[in-house]
């Protein structure tokens, strides 16, 4: 007698609303490894369009829901437009009643999950309370969103009332809430009125692919950071902290990776008061494998955020072979003694005074070993017997 599949349905937040999944890479990683280990897994994506962010597609796209199969995954999608000028709690109780209309069409066509892997409370987690409430069919939340690790006033701020009632019924009502971080934990934890497992898990990085691979020498420390310009990411620090490494270092360089920076009045402020600018080199937005290829063209990467959860940039960078400087918002299974410098967040004078240490030590840190380290926390092995784990926990008390 043939034993029945396990059917996970992921339920992401945000997904990209082009055809690629490219805004849900995380999402799409995980479902392919789940795939790979016999688990029917497929994507039920809501997708937000607003008319500010997303003009063209707003109008343009699909207004049905589809399935559309995207790189080996079942994707059960929908676009969901947002009304302009209404207030978010406004939009939010239409996207979380819309997902939940789009849940029951893709029950009639692909049958009852035994579970709902939801990829962040906001606002993924609410419908999912909706669902269990109506169908009782257990959830579980993986939390990415850095805004929980409350790093700092811009994360602390973020949280607005009006979402309270909403985060706790999301929390709540899990079966089983997976941080990508030990960080984000004690936000998470107040939210709660009853108790939940809470479990980290690091996000899942192909480590196969982003591979150690020694280094050319060459007359410069080649410093790189692979991020897009945002407020969170804080290039208002790492710019003028870098700039004065390099008064000292004069052979310092670092590349950025990442789109959003010309023609953009906050970077132009930035990049105005910078002194050593030939130091700077812009490479643009890069696919996986040409930040690879830069990856392995470097000898430290930096990361000056101020809002993070789990960077998968750090894990690319580290599983590479690469050591880093990063902010506190790394979480210390990923960021050790052995493979970083930790310095706290919004501190240009701390940050500069790593990347100089770092400069002068760097072949100090073996390779290898980093690489290695990354493989036995996000590799897709250990993810796969992690998220198992859970699954088999939470199903057996159904």
């Amino acid at each position: 007698m043939k034993t029945k599949k396990l059917h996970i349905l992921k339920l992401p937040s945000w997904y990209t609303s082009n055809f690629a999944p490219i805004g849900g890479r995380f999402v799409a990683d995980q479902a392919q490894i789940l795939k790979s280990k016999g688990v029917e897994t497929n994507v039920l994506a809501n997708v937000s369009l607003t008319i500010k962010n997303d003009k063209a597609e707003y109008f343009i796209l699909p207004y049905r829901a589809f399935l559309s199969e995207e790189n080996g995954l079942s994707v059960f999608r929908h676009y969901f437009r947002c009304l302009p000028k209404f207030p978010k709690p406004f939009n939010a109780k239409r996207w979380i009643k819309s997902t939940l209309k789009l849940f029951e069409k893709y029950q009639a066509q692909f049958g009852k999950p035994d579970l709902i892997h939801v990829h962040s409370a906001i606002w993924g987690g609410c419908a999912a309370a909706l669902i269990k409430e109506k169908y009782g069919i257990p959830y579980i939340i993986t939390e990415h969103r850095g805004i929980f690790g409350q790093s700092c006033e811009y994360a602390k701020n973020t949280f607005k009332d009006w979402q309270t009632p909403f985060l706790e019924k999301a929390f709540s009502e899990a079966a089983a809430i997976i941080p990508v971080s030990e960080n984000l934990t004690p936000k998470i934890q107040s939210f709660l009125n009853k108790k939940v497992s809470i479990i980290p898990i690091s996000n899942v990085l192909d480590t196969d692919f982003f591979h150690y691979k020694k280094r050319d020498k060459s007359e410069k420390i080649r410093f790189i950071t692979t991020n897009n310009f945002s407020i969170a990411k804080a290039y208002d620090i790492l710019f003028p902290a870098f700039d004065s490494a390099c008064n000292e270092i004069p052979n310092l360089e670092l590349t950025i990776c990442g789109k959003n920076f010309w023609n953009n009045q906050e970077f132009e402020k930035i990049w105005q008061k910078i002194k050593n600018k030939n130091n700077f080199r812009f490479v643009g937005f890069k696919n996986s494998k040409e930040v690879r290829s830069e990856l392995w063209q470097a000898d430290i990467f930096v990361l000056a955020s101020r809002v993070e959860a789990q960077p998968v940039a750090v894990l690319e960078a580290l599983s590479s072979g690469l050591p880093i400087v990063c902010t506190a918002v790394v979480p210390k299974i990923v960021a050790t003694a052995e493979n970083s410098i930790v310095v706290p967040v919004e501190n240009e004078e701390k940050l500069q005074n790593a990347i100089t240490e770092m400069a002068k030590n760097y072949q100090k840190y073996n390779g290898k070993a980093i690489s290695e380290h990354i493989k036995s926390v996000a590799g897709k092995e250990a993810f796969a017997k992690a998220i198992m784990e859970v699954y088999e926990q939470v199903l057996s008390e159904k």
